[in-house]
């Protein structure tokens, strides 16, 4: 308990470290927050390129898309910081928002085009039926689909996009990872700053998930609660940074004049070094890049993405090629001697190493090294030291960033420290196990025993030697500011400013990408919010206040129609789908389209809706042709409601909110009225009970009441429905066509697709026959079912629907034919009467077939057949072997012939071949 306590007031307490998590905390909120806004908005508008019609964009997309998921983001990090952004000088913070934003953007717009194409486009069409344009359409029935479908693993990119920002230390932006590593290089605990860090990340990602969840399941207060959350973090870090800069305010006094220099200007250091501890004591003013290595180190000095760099004198005296391209200022300091580290109990190698230490000092060995190395023009064509010990394995800790100090050749460590433990291990016959690591890792590995000892420029401090053991000085080291070419001016004359002084501060950048964000967002609504949804004020209030008319089944007009066709003709390439189509419509009339599938019927709707364009030909609605360039489609179709196949009613939507969304929009309906309208309607079709359902709790035929509701709720003029129970139960059918009827006799125009005969005949005021593309017979109901003139029309309806069973074996499913049968008889609207008519008499006549020894023979065919004509039906039995007559002779004193023969008109026998009329 005591070492846990100890371990936090190390590590949180002392020198105020928890305000370091707290300032790396406000960094990685800024970073995830700002790029997952800007990456999200890019993700859609990539998702928006991949899904567009111009193949140019979409290629731009994929190969965007296939660039970011190839790259390592680290690698994507590096190349923005040091490449792409070096020029407008832009700070790390913005590189880091710009990078992750173009990473996630490339996984967003896939999961964005997914969800999209997982939406049936039986949605669109739906709201472009109802008056929507394609972007009202898209923006509030379709992407408040995809946001529910897709917010799972868009939470999950977003989490990641938070744990990913991890890496943005690597250009030296201190967030709470860094802040993590930089705690680690003072108190050289592994375990604490780790574990604090890891359960702040897990909060932030569950605050962030249940933040989006509650923004789709429109629960105020836990998305307020979760907001809040997140805001108090970075409230806390900006207040944390605002109490550190008023109370760091040290003694000048003692203070080297390089270090005062470094006030208000960008210094470059690697972290954990005694460069970082002397800066951060000493120039608390200074904006600290703390880097990882010293490649980046000089690459951001280079780059001049900071203005001095923190370095060693070994570093300018070893690299000559360095030294050619900096200038170099004394931090005026007593040198620190360098020496091998190792666990506070090891002492026996400790002494180990000192001892060799000594001897090759006497016996001149280690001036041959470090001459060798130090006066060397070209440290990599020197030769690697090679290990001649067979015996013990030495694991060792380095940092090979330094060359000709310490560096990686050929794959291998060469330099001047792996030459002395090369020595050192071959004289002890020992081998030599290197575990290449940051320099900040060092001592944690080997206090953790992952390494027997660490020699990679470690210089020997007071705070370290309370941790880990340090070897006698291998040489010593003076702390030295380094600055580009002929700019050391700015160390030594105060007067003299940087190039960079005036970009320290990430604020200025991070406003404008959310004014560019906000802005876009804007621009969007805006021309949203602008595009043309007015309508005709004639119309408007013609469609708003027709109500429907309680009345009988009007007769045709002889007024002008509501709607003409003249000539209409839709292609797809050279097929011809329809073909110069002509009809009149006037109002009240209810017309019923049939005729075989495949002959345009389903098309015809969809062309006269403007859901499909048709080829040529004109389309008239009360005189005005909805085919010119100038017509206002969204505001016509709100006059010609349509009723779908599949419903199309918007799922996630309640009943309620179905009827609803339109009339608001479209209509400019208050939510009392259009609630008010809405129930009556549901009302109407017997669905008041279930206005807060949803779609996917529904029925079938339910759904199909609901979707002509929805479709009367904007008062249209005229209704389309495309075989509005082709995709019901049978059971289901009569809830439909009852609702239809019922429109019929208050005087509602319908153009109604359907199979449904009983209907077209008993309810229409006109049918129409479609063949090959054409209205191939016109009439009226009794005209063409009773008297048709045409010979495919004849054939049509005179046609006999049949289904056909044969019976295989003994193990035949006797009870799922009788099931099918069932189904066959309620498909075409027979009465329960009749139905069970068809089942006795198959009952009792396979009873009497197999009755008295005889045996029903393997391949018996079984077919029921009904002829729409006549209304009749007929059982039809063909045996293998010949049928006796006397079977089935009403003389017989048998109970299954007497059965049956209350169920049947008439039954002929002719050798194998058995037919039974049935009632």
């Amino acid at each position: 308990m005591n070492s846990i306590i100890e371990s936090f007031y190390n590590n949180l307490i002392a020198e105020d470290r928890y305000q370091m998590i707290l300032d790396g905390l406000q960094v990685t909120l800024i970073i995830t927050i700002c790029a997952a806004l800007l990456g999200t908005m890019l993700g859609g508008l990539v998702c928006w390129m991949r899904m567009n019609h111009r193949a140019w964009l979409r290629q731009i997309a994929k190969v965007y898309i296939d660039l970011m998921r190839g790259t390592p983001v680290l690698v994507l990090l590096m190349i923005m910081y040091y490449v792409v952004m070096a020029p407008v000088d832009a700070t790390g913070i913005v590189v880091a928002i710009v990078t992750f934003a173009l990473n996630t953007a490339a996984y967003i717009s896939e999961m964005l085009r997914t969800a999209i194409q997982g939406i049936d486009r039986g949605q669109t069409e739906a709201g472009l039926a109802l008056g929507f344009t394609q972007r009202q359409t898209f923006f509030r029935i379709i992407m408040p689909q995809v946001i529910r479908s897709v917010m799972p693993v868009y939470q999950g990119e977003i989490i990641s996009l938070l744990k990913g920002t991890s890496i943005v230390g690597y250009i030296a932006v201190a967030d709470m990872t860094r802040a993590s590593d930089l705690i680690r290089s003072r108190t050289f605990d592994a375990f604490f700053p780790l574990i604090v860090t890891a359960i702040i990340y897990f909060f932030m990602a569950w605050l962030i998930g249940m933040l989006l969840q509650s923004l789709v399941q429109r629960k105020r207060m836990k998305t307020i609660v979760a907001a809040m959350a997140l805001a108090l973090l970075g409230v806390a870090g900006m207040l944390s940074t605002n109490e550190t800069d008023a109370t760091n305010v040290s003694d000048n006094s003692t203070v080297p004049p390089v270090f005062k220099a470094l006030s208000g200007k960008k210094v470059a250091v690697i972290i954990g070094s005694i460069q970082d501890i002397a800066v951060t004591d000493m120039a608390p003013d200074a904006n600290i890049l703390r880097m990882t290595s010293e490649t980046d180190l000089l690459a951001a000095l280079e780059n001049g993405k900071v203005d001095v760099a923190g370095s060693e004198s070994l570093t300018l005296v070893f690299c000559k090629e360095l030294t050619a391209k900096v200038d170099s200022v004394n931090s005026e300091l007593a040198p620190i001697p360098i020496g091998a580290c190792f666990k506070l109990e090891n002492t026996e190698l400790q002494k180990d190493f000192n001892s060799f230490l000594t001897d090759i000092r006497r016996d001149g060995t280690y001036q041959k090294i470090y001459d060798r190395w130090q006066k060397s023009e070209d440290p990599a064509a020197m030769a690697i030291p090679q290990q001649r010990g067979t015996g013990r394995i030495l694991r060792v800790a380095t940092y090979p960033a330094m060359p000709p100090l310490n560096f990686i050749c050929s794959g291998k460590l060469s330099g001047m420290e792996p030459d002395l433990l090369t020595e050192w291990a071959n004289r002890r016959n020992w081998q030599l196990e290197f575990l290449v690591m940051d320099f900040a890792a060092q001592i944690p590995a080997v206090q953790t025993g992952k390494a027997d000892m660490a020699m990679g420029a470690i210089s020997c401090t007071e705070e370290r030697q309370k941790q880990v053991l340090f070897s006698d000085g291998y040489m010593d080291s003076h702390i030295v500011m380094i600055t580009r070419k002929g700019e050391a001016g700015i160390l030594t004359n105060p007067l003299q400013s940087s190039d960079t002084a005036e970009a320290d501060t990430p604020w200025g950048w991070i406003v404008a990408v959310l004014i560019i964000i906000g802005g876009c967002v804007w621009l969007f609504i805006r021309r949203k919010s602008s595009h043309p949804l007015t309508s005709s004020p004639s119309w408007t209030s013609q469609a708003a206040a027709r109500p429907l008319v309680a009345c009988k089944a009007r007769k045709p007009s002889a007024d002008s129609p509501i709607i003409r066709i003249s000539g209409m003709k839709k292609s797809y390439g050279s097929f011809d789908v329809l073909r110069d189509m002509n009809l009149d419509v006037h109002k009240g009339e209810v017309i019923s389209i049939i005729g075989p599938s495949g002959t345009g019927k389903s098309t015809f709707l969809r062309c006269l809706n403007l859901l499909e364009q048709p080829t040529s030909g004109s389309i008239l609605i009360d005189g005005e042709d909805i085919l010119k360039p100038d017509a206002n489609v969204p505001l016509l179709r709100r006059r010609m409601g349509m009723v779908f196949q599949s419903f199309n009613l918007f799922n996630g939507m309640s009943v309620l909110d179905n009827l609803c969304l339109a009339p608001m929009l479209l209509l400019g309906k208050s939510r009392e009225d259009a609630e008010k309208r809405a129930l009556e309607l549901l009302q109407m079709v017997g669905m008041a009970e279930r206005a807060e359902a949803l779609p996917d709790q529904l029925s079938g035929g339910q759904k199909q009441r609901i979707a002509i509701a929805r479709a009367l709720a904007m008062d249209p003029e005229i209704l389309l429905f495309d075989e509005p129970t082709s995709a019901l139960d049978p059971t289901m059918v009569n809830e439909v066509l009852g609702v239809m009827t019922r429109l019929a006799r208050q005087g509602m125009t319908m153009l109604v697709v359907t199979h449904e005969m009983r209907f077209a005949r008993q309810v229409s005021s006109r049918v129409l026959f479609f063949a090959d593309g054409v209205v191939y017979e016109d009439g009226t109901p009794d005209q063409l079912f009773d008297n048709p003139q045409r010979e495919r029309t004849k054939q049509f309806i005179q046609q006999i629907h049949e289904t056909t069973f044969i019976i295989e074996s003994e193990y035949f499913d006797w009870f799922a034919m009788m099931s099918q049968m069932e189904q066959f008889c309620q498909q075409y609207n027979l009465s329960r009467q009749r139905t069970t008519n068809v089942l006795h008499v198959i009952d009792e006549s396979l009873a009497i077939l197999g009755s008295g020894g005889r045996v029903i023979s393997p391949n018996t065919v079984l077919t029921l057949a009904y002829t729409e004509r006549d209304d009749s039906l007929q059982l039809s039995i063909k045996s293998q072997q010949a049928i006796g007559s006397d079977a089935f002779d009403a003389e017989r004193d048998d109970l299954a012939v007497t059965i049956l023969r209350n169920f049947c008109r008439d039954i002929t026998i002719d050798g194998n071949n058995l037919r039974i009329d049935i009632k």
